[in-house]
């Protein structure tokens, strides 16, 4: 199968050329990524900032028959290094959500390509052999189009992201396996991704931290 799925979506050859410009900047970071999650933290906002513009610009469009009952739609993916990289959307209408959920050997970002998303994000303190994780709350965003957040291995490990208004949509941008030599058995987690109870959640060891079962994997 070619790394590039599903091009037809994308509003022009103006938008393709952007995808195209993304998944160099992409491939570039899957190649060199930084050793320190501050480091990480930089080079993703570079990523943001880099989509962003091209959708404040008007480069990076839509066509106008996206469809909606598809909750994940692949763009590209492709063996990049050690790992593998990623880039798919994610519809939401009005309410919609992805429901929480941490992640393993995974980073990530999204970015908002058109309507307005809620995020809501908390960073991973710990996990215990009890199959729970103890996060910690961060400062609740809504996004506009080209605005975005990134999930690194601690710092907003875990998130959830709800669509605001009809017609929202989301980039998200995951590269996989770079940290890991066996994510997937090692915590149960499938495509990086394990959810968690949020109806069992409990008070941590300080104010604004939670503890929270995990799920399967999905």
């Amino acid at each position: 199968m070619a790394p590039y799925d599903n091009e037809h979506l994308l509003a022009d050859s103006n938008a393709r050329a952007a995808l195209a410009e993304i998944v160099d900047v992409c491939r570039s970071f899957a190649v060199s990524i930084p050793e320190t999650e501050p480091a990480q933290a930089r080079a993703l906002k570079e990523v943001i900032e880099r989509t962003g513009s091209l959708v404040q610009t008007g480069r990076l469009r839509l066509c106008d028959t996206l469809p909606k009952d598809e909750p994940v739609i692949r763009l590209y993916k492709a063996q990049t290094g050690v790992g593998r990289l990623k880039l798919q959307l994610f519809p939401l209408q009005n309410g919609d959500s992805h429901p929480p959920h941490a992640h393993y050997n995974l980073v990530s970002c999204q970015i908002v390509l058109q309507g307005e998303a809620r995020i809501r994000e908390y960073s991973l303190l710990s996990r215990s052999a009890a199959n729970e994780l103890e996060i910690r709350a961060e400062p609740e965003q809504r996004l506009q189009p080209g605005d975005g957040v990134y999930t690194l291995l601690e710092r907003n490990n875990i998130h959830w992201q709800e669509g605001l208004c009809e017609d929202t949509v989301l980039l998200n941008i995951n590269w996989q396996g770079y940290f890991d030599a066996d994510p997937m058995l090692a915590h149960g987690a499938i495509n990086g991704r394990r959810y968690i109870d949020w109806d069992r959640a409990r008070a941590g060891s300080e104010p604004g931290c939670l503890i929270v079962p995990k799920v399967n994997g999905a």
